[in-house]
């Protein structure tokens, strides 16, 4: 899932360091991950979707080690934090920290600060709506992402992710396929979305 703005913020008042801006790629990589990986889960296991979220959650193939890794730099930057509350860069780099352990209720909350000070932060919208998809309130999710399309009307990202909650977990299949055509019309998208949405039009969604 790309887009022109996946990790942009914007009308954000902050300014990202390299690092910063760095972090916020990989958190929209991150994200494209995570959703690809976890439906493709729960179209295959759907009577296990409240496990999947409990026991994936130390992340998939992640270390023990690792893990303590990133115990120790969530450290880190919550002591950042407290020196600097209205950090917003930081604010993201928690939130991201959290979503690679799939910590998803935690990293929520760190979205939400964001988008209280920065309601157009692209970012924040789209992992929020990330969280909400991950704890199964569907509608939620669907609702953030079309709000980042009041933002930024070409965010393909926003439309695959809107375009895939309402396919198969809302049902609302002409609205979903609406999403996939606007991505395909959009000389922006990347090849792979345009082929991930066209191979989305051609399939028929499962009733439940």
């Amino acid at each position: 899932m790309t887009n022109n703005n996946d990790t942009g913020s914007a009308g954000s008042k902050f300014s990202l360091g390299r690092g910063q801006k760095l972090v916020v790629t990989l958190l929209g990589v991150a994200l494209l991950v995570i959703f690809i990986t976890s439906l493709a889960y729960r179209m295959n296991h759907p009577g296990n979707k409240v496990e999947f979220q409990q026991q994936e959650a130390p992340s998939q193939g992640m270390s023990q080690e690792a893990m303590g890794e990133s115990m120790s730099e969530i450290r880190k930057l919550m002591d950042t934090m407290r020196d600097n509350p209205d950090d917003m860069a930081v604010q993201l780099e928690l939130a991201n920290s959290f979503m690679m352990i799939r910590a998803y209720d935690r990293a929520q909350g760190f979205f939400e600060k964001v988008i209280v000070r920065e309601p157009a932060n692209i970012t924040a919208l789209m992992g929020l709506g990330m969280c909400y998809y991950q704890a199964e309130q569907f509608e939620k999710a669907a609702g953030v992402f079309d709000t980042i399309l009041t933002v930024d009307p070409d965010d393909s990202m926003a439309h695959f992710n809107t375009g895939i909650i309402k396919k198969y977990y809302l049902h609302a299949h002409e609205d979903a396929d609406e999403h996939f055509k606007k991505i395909i019309a959009n000389p922006e998208a990347s090849e792979d979305m345009r082929s991930h949405a066209e191979e989305e039009l051609k399939k028929k969604a499962h009733e439940d």
